[in-house]
């Protein structure tokens, strides 16, 4: 039957199954053990898969009744009963695992591998390529005749299920902490934190989580300014974060009916071991740091002058995020910004020649309200530069999935980037109380760069 089902949330699968002679094997050829039925679970049945098997023990003729206990278990016997804790698939997966690093074993990957269920040490359990219970796509029920002669009977089987839902619950925590120095600085401290199994009351299991979640921050903003003496009145306001998420599976992705934890204790090597875990492990990390509007507040007084350091601000920025997990090996994003401000407002009176007249004549009475501003009101530049770059080096998930070894398999760097200077210009002169001018001036330019990864 081809199907699709996750069975990582269950923790048995069973099958009930009732054998009997032929009506016309007089002779009863036919004996306990000869036939036994086999379930098969994986990705197909030929290569991937992993297969329980029960041999069948006879049901004599008879009549029997429905609704009688006895003669219930001697239709369908205890000991054909296949009921199968899963965990004994990926156990004998473990097992044969440990075993490939075993040369003189000759164990691998395209071999069927075998053992026994420890509590019923007459059915057999096995393995054969890379199977897993969290992408079941074909079951498959066979019989298998054990003898060397060929035999015919009669095999019945029913109510194939899953049963034991996996209920492990998770939990789940997240805390704040705020500090406030005065005037000159604030830090918050942040952490969060979701266990495996971790959901909404009215989640089901399939929708819970299936890794442990921990992410943690700190920021502050600090006035830097106040560090100098008030008579300078310098402004810095700087702020600095850096956050780091952590997505722990549950389940190996390499080999998801495989636990991490089991997977790492497995491995023959510390390298191996920290191979596993880059993989498996997705780590998130940003930092952010700016100073924005940093500037010196002396300006002369009355007059503000062209030159005063009042007129000047600074900005610089820096974002980088860096990220690993299972299909990037890395994954980096950076933006650097930095800006120069400059605005200049004068104060003055506007120059009246005529003011002082003292002729009442209403044609004069126009020249007498004439007035001219000797001066824009405001002059302002910016120049601003911005860069961003990306990188991106993805797993070739192929050939580790493949379980090949020794071959380079690096797939070729993504990246992108981008330069950007822009710069503008503007002016706002009202020459009189009626004629008003302004002008704008703007300047976008991208900077070319070499067309190949340079992260600096």
């Amino acid at each position: 039957k081809n199907t699709s089902m996750d069975l990582r949330l269950y923790k048995r699968i069973q099958l009930f199954t009732h054998a009997e002679r032929l009506v016309n094997d007089v002779a009863e050829e036919l004996k306990d053990g000869d036939f036994s039925v086999f379930m098969r679970l994986g990705t197909d049945v030929k290569s991937n898969f992993y297969e329980y098997e029960v041999p069948l023990h006879l049901t004599a003729p008879g009549k029997y009744n429905t609704h009688n206990t006895n003669d219930q278990y001697a239709v369908w016997p205890e000991a054909n009963f296949m009921d199968v804790k899963l965990s004994l698939f990926t156990d004998i997966k473990k097992e044969r695992n440990r075993a490939k690093h075993d040369e003189s074993q000759q164990v691998g990957n395209t071999t069927l591998y075998t053992g026994y269920d420890p509590d019923h040490r007459a059915n057999r359990v096995s393995v054969l390529g890379n199977p897993s219970l969290s992408d079941v796509r074909v079951v498959m029920i066979g019989v298998r005749n054990n003898s060397s002669k060929e035999k015919s009977g009669e095999v019945w089987v029913n109510e194939l299920k899953v049963t034991d839902f996996d209920q492990d619950g998770g939990w789940a925590a997240k805390g704040n902490v705020n500090l406030a120095l005065s005037d000159v600085a604030t830090v918050n401290f942040g952490g969060h934190i979701e266990t495996v199994g971790f959901g909404n009351v009215d989640q089901n299991l399939s929708s819970r989580r299936m890794d442990d979640y921990k992410q943690y921050n700190v920021a502050t903003s600090i006035e830097l300014g106040k560090l100098f003496p008030e008579k300078t009145q310098v402004s810095i306001p700087f702020y600095y974060a850096y956050s780091k998420e952590t997505y722990d599976p549950k389940y190996n992705p390499l080999d998801t009916d495989m636990e991490l934890k089991d997977a790492l204790d497995a491995t023959g090597s510390k390298a191996e071991r920290d191979s596993i875990e880059n993989i498996a492990v997705t780590k998130v990390t940003q930092t952010n740091f700016s100073v924005s509007n940093a500037r010196v507040g002396i300006a002369t007084r009355r007059h503000p002058m062209p030159y005063d350091p009042a007129n000047f601000s600074f900005t610089y920025s820096h974002a980088h995020q860096h990220t690993t997990g299972e299909t990037t090996v890395f994954e980096n994003r950076d933006n650097w910004r930095g800006a120069l401000d400059y605005s200049w407002t004068p104060i003055y009176k506007a120059w009246e020649p005529f003011k002082k007249w003292k002729n009442k004549s209403k044609w004069l009475d126009i020249l007498k309200r004439f007035g001219l501003n000797w001066l824009p009101q405001n002059i302002a530049f910016n120049t601003e530069m911005t860069r961003d770059y990306y990188e991106l080096q993805e797993r070739d998930m192929e050939t580790l999935m493949s379980g090949a070894a020794g071959v380079d398999s690096k797939l070729p760097l993504t990246f992108s980037e981008q330069f950007l200077w822009n710069r503008e210009f503007s002016i706002n002169w009202d020459l009189t109380k009626n004629l008003h001018m302004n002008f704008q001036s703007a300047t976008h330019a991208q900077i070319e760069e070499p067309y190949t990864p340079v992260n600096k």
